[in-house]
């Protein structure tokens, strides 16, 4: 993509068209705005099969490619199918040092040091790591040091040392974190709800010390040769090279890591319930934190268009957005407010409302929530809240696609995550196809007021009003966390 948008025309594109509907008094800067015209974005998406190479290995490692030759520089990122989702709770942090520690540890042929060394040298980087749901591994090189930043990705995928001095360090890193988790208010708020939404669920648990300090080098092994082989990874390379050159140089590093025979255990489910309640957790703050929400939907929704537009105008818009309009430009309760609405999850995912605000104002704020959500499921928006939400996505989808990197790494991620090739082709279509209407049916099936779980994370006896008017409420007690 040799013609780049600048961030100037970036803004006027995704903003142009949204603060003059959203707002009825205009700032000159807004009215200027308001006057200019542009063309609607037309973009093709580059396929598979044309701009992008799509090949696979003998021994079942599958290549993506997309050539630009704009700076002398190369990018690999490979995803592997694994991840804690996968592990009992007892090992939920064996995936999480694997995946750092293949990295940090070395390999059969470099020691951690000597491997930082080369790749500084060579200003390149090699990294690897795993979350959730996937593992991943990145290199980016200049496209003369392409062999042996592949050969360094290679040792680093197929022949981690785990040396057990990094090891430790890791699980030290860990300890310390688990030690001052209870430090940061949106770090514990954001905890205990996930735990309160989806239990003992991989997407819900809360790691403890008991977990990680007797994993050893060897429940690394274990774990790295269950996952890691060619036939469990992808691999999306760009940047200054011959396509048809670089798959013979993959080959020749990688071609003599054989099969394996894969044993992926089947995901947990997630159980489809509710758990509404108002949870307060009394902290000694000079803000009260709060976050509500309830299970939302899967990522193979149909409804998924319209409930993101539905989300960005109830409070996933920022400054155009319902509850930011009501909460922070009407009433001056907070700094920050927000929704989000999950869409992409393989399970389900999470609709949550967030606030930092006085203590005293978390009635208040809990009130506005309550309504905005109750209003956006009663009446369709306008049609100037339509529109703003609708060409907010439409004009934002082209930067989601602003390098070659991200190009190959998205198409290839269509493919890990199951779906369909022509998704993103289609992408613009499903989001013009979204009515007003589609908009409050939407919301009236996903938003579930009666089912809100309410979290609040405040000192107290400084809250002004009784938050039973919300829903039973329980307190949750934080328990200092054992780390010995």
């Amino acid at each position: 993509m040799k013609k780049r948008i600048t961030l100037a025309i970036a803004m006027i594109l995704v903003f142009g068209a949204v603060l003059p509907r959203a707002q009825e008094k205009q700032s000159p800067g807004a009215g200027v705005i308001a006057e200019l015209k542009y063309p609607e974005i037309k973009w093709n998406v580059p396929e598979v099969g044309k701009e992008v190479t799509r090949t696979v290995l003998d021994n079942g490692l599958i290549l993506y490619l997309l050539e630009n030759h704009e700076l002398p520089l190369i990018s690999a990122q490979a995803l592997i199918r694994t991840g804690s989702v996968y592990d009992p709770p007892e090992k939920m942090a064996v995936a999480g040092i694997t995946g750092s520690v293949m990295r940090t540890g070395g390999t059969k042929s470099y020691s951690p040091d000597s491997l930082n060394a080369i790749l500084e040298f060579i200003a390149a980087s090699v990294e690897s790591g795993i979350g959730t749901e996937s593992g991943s591994a990145s290199m980016s090189v200049m496209a003369g040091d392409l062999n042996l930043g592949l050969r360094i990705l290679y040792e680093v995928l197929r022949y981690p040392a785990f040396d057990s001095a990094k090891i430790e360090l890791e699980k030290s890193q860990i300890k310390e974190a688990i030690r001052r988790r209870n430090d940061h208010p949106n770090s514990i708020i954001s905890r205990e709800f996930g735990h309160l939404i989806y239990s003992d669920h991989p997407y819900g648990r809360i790691l403890e010390w008991d977990f990680v300090k007797d994993i050893s080098r060897d429940d690394l092994l274990r774990y790295h040769r269950k996952y890691y082989c060619p036939n469990n990874i992808m691999m999306a390379f760009a940047g200054d090279f011959d396509t048809q050159k670089v798959i013979k140089k993959v080959k020749n590093i990688f071609g003599g890591w054989p099969k394996a025979d894969l044993s992926i255990p089947p995901e947990p489910r997630v159980e489809y319930s509710f758990n509404p309640g108002v949870y307060v957790i009394d902290k000694k703050l000079t803000q009260a934190n709060i976050m509500v929400g309830h299970l939302g939907i899967k990522r193979d929704n149909p409804d998924r268009y319209a409930v993101s537009l539905m989300n960005f105008i109830l409070g996933g818009g920022s400054f155009t957005s319902r509850l930011t309009t009501r909460v922070r430009s009407d009433e001056g309760l907070a700094y920050s407010v927000r929704s989000s609405f999950d869409t992409g999850s393989r399970d389900y995912g999470m609709f949550l409302a967030s606030s930092q605000t006085k203590t005293p104002s978390a009635y208040r704020v809990l009130q506005i929530f309550k309504e905005e959500f109750s209003k956006i499921r009663r009446e369709p928006p306008t049609q100037a809240e339509f529109e703003t939400a609708r060409d907010a996505y439409i004009n934002n989808f082209i930067f989601q696609f602003d390098s070659p990197g991200q190009i190959v790494n998205r198409l290839m991620s269509l493919e890990f995550d199951n779906y369909p090739p022509d998704y993103y082709n289609k992408y613009l279509d499903n989001i013009r196809a979204v009515t007003v209407k589609d908009i409050r049916t939407a919301a009236e099936r996903y938003l579930k007021p009666e089912s809100l779980t309410i979290v609040v994370l405040a000192d107290t006896s400084k809250i002004a009003a009784d938050l039973s008017d919300f829903g039973k409420v329980a307190n949750l007690t934080l328990k200092e966390p054992k780390v010995d």
